[in-house]
């Protein structure tokens, strides 16, 4: 039935319930409006339909049949049973209710032995095997699943749609040869699907195995070369395995075809970035701006470029852009606030870093500045709150630590900054064992570990006591 007939008959049954009459609809109508309810999960409508429909059709057998489907829906597990078993019906719908039942009352066995034998059904199809796949996996069964598939494909004309299904399943389980086996053996079926090909470039890229992904896409644009979904993603596996150059020319016939013109100039900057070429990612990040002229992201990339080049006036130039489309946008707020610390204009360099902290009060470096121009403004209790606040983030930041016990210091808390110090030196004995810390913080925390022993030992030599 057409989704347009469906929704009238919806409109038609719920102006009956608002005027409290009574309208007649066939069977087949009343498990349409019961099925609009169910699209949007409002099962308890649709079992309310389904009774209005069963009080004018009693002993409707594939009516009843709807009722425990949606008795299950609200979990109302005994009632559904006593029903289902109570109609001499053998249909599949019938069928899937019962199994249901049988998992959710843990008897697997007996739900496996009723969809197995569906297969047999001359009603079997790729819609109906994607419906009991979707049951095997609601109740976790994955390998009565995989087995299933596996004989589906056999008995069908073509399960190819099953086995892709199956492949994304692993997938998600990130068991990704298992994906991969499944892909292969589709290729080997048809050695010109441009679908599994392409698949099989995607989950290669998941394994970083950027050359295997990249050769799958070649396979790909064999069959299809302009296929601009291809084209772009053999782009990104080029540039994440660095070959940047080649990643250009692959843009650039992403380009040709692509609707959106404006970001394949914008991944061939990126590109040209990586190459360290700012003049030419600049060139090609304004032909994308002609193209999406409103694009705060476009300036924001162009002021990084511009800075990179030294070019501050420019940089300046293309953040009020970014800022005029985009008033929200904290990176560039942070970025105009640096900017401004740079050329020391701290009064205004704090109003951006408010601005941009009020959005994002997690930026570390925008709380840090803010920190740094109170100090210099000679506001320590500012300073000290902001650089709280960025160590509450991470805390075995050395260069924040500092900060803050010079801070401690200045206003004659010596118990605070001695807390500090303390807290660092314990820190720097138990490096390996700190979770959830960055690369960077470990390295200065062991810069700082051999800082202090380098303090000790001179103290040791010249005060000869145990430190």
């Amino acid at each position: 039935m057409s989704e347009k007939k469906g929704s009238g008959l919806l409109a038609r049954y719920e102006q009956m319930l608002k005027e409290k009459g009574n309208c007649y609809f066939d069977a087949d109508e009343w498990e349409e409006i019961a099925y609009q309810y169910e699209l949007t999960d409002r099962y308890k409508d649709a079992l309310e339909a389904i009774n209005h429909g069963l009080s004018i059709h009693p002993g409707n057998i594939s009516l009843n049949v709807k009722k425990a489907r949606y008795l299950l829906d609200i979990d109302a597990i005994e009632e559904a049973e006593k029903l289902i078993y109570s109609l001499p019906n053998d249909s599949v719908d019938a069928i899937l209710v019962r199994a249901e039942i049988h998992f959710i009352q843990s008897r697997p066995q007996k739900a496996n032995l009723l969809l197995r034998n569906l297969l047999n059904s001359e009603e079997i199809s790729c819609d109906l095997c994607f419906e009991i796949m979707d049951m095997y996996l609601d109740f976790g069964y994955f390998d009565e699943l995989v087995e299933f598939v596996n004989e589906a494909d056999n008995l069908l004309s073509d399960g190819s749609e099953l086995l892709r299904e199956l492949a994304l399943i692993y997938e998600d389980k990130q068991d990704l040869n298992k994906s991969i086996e499944i892909y292969n053996k589709l290729i080997d079926r048809n050695p010109y699907s441009t679908v599994d090909w392409f698949n099989l470039a995607k989950v290669y890229a998941l394994q970083k195995k950027y050359e295997k992904a990249i050769d799958a896409c070649d396979f790909a644009l064999t069959t299809k070369d302009d296929d601009e979904n291809i084209l772009s993603f053999k782009g990104y596996c080029l540039y994440d395995q660095g070959s940047y150059r080649e990643a250009i020319d692959v843009f650039l016939e992403y380009a040709k075809v692509a609707d959106e013109k404006s970001i394949a100039y914008e991944l061939i900057a990126e590109c040209y970035v990586k190459l360290e070429q700012n003049g030419e990612a600049i060139k090609y990040l304004n032909e994308a701006l002609s193209l999406s002229p409103e694009s705060s992201n476009l300036y924001y990339q162009l002021a990084t470029n511009y800075y990179d080049m030294g070019n501050t006036p420019k940089t300046i130039e293309c953040l009020i852009k970014t800022l005029e489309i985009d008033p929200e946008d904290a990176e560039a707020l942070a970025f105009m606030g640096e900017i401004k610390v740079d050329e020391k204009k701290l009064d205004e360099a704090k109003q951006y870093l408010v601005r941009a902290f009020k959005i994002d009060s997690s930026n570390i470096d925008v709380l840090t500045l803010l920190g740094d121009i109170a100090t210099e403004q000679e506001d320590i209790e500012e300073s000290i709150l902001y650089y709280e606040k960025a160590l509450e983030i991470n805390p075995y930041d050395v260069k924040l630590i500092f900060k803050l016990i010079l801070a401690h210091y200045n206003t004659g808390n010596q118990d605070k900054a001695a807390s500090l110090i303390k807290h660092l030196d314990e820190s720097t004995l138990k490096i390996d064992d700190i979770e959830e810390i960055s690369e960077e913080n470990k390295n200065e925390l062991k810069q700082t570990k051999e800082m202090l022993d380098k303090l000790r030992n001179i103290l040791r030599k010249n005060l000869d006591e145990n430190l």
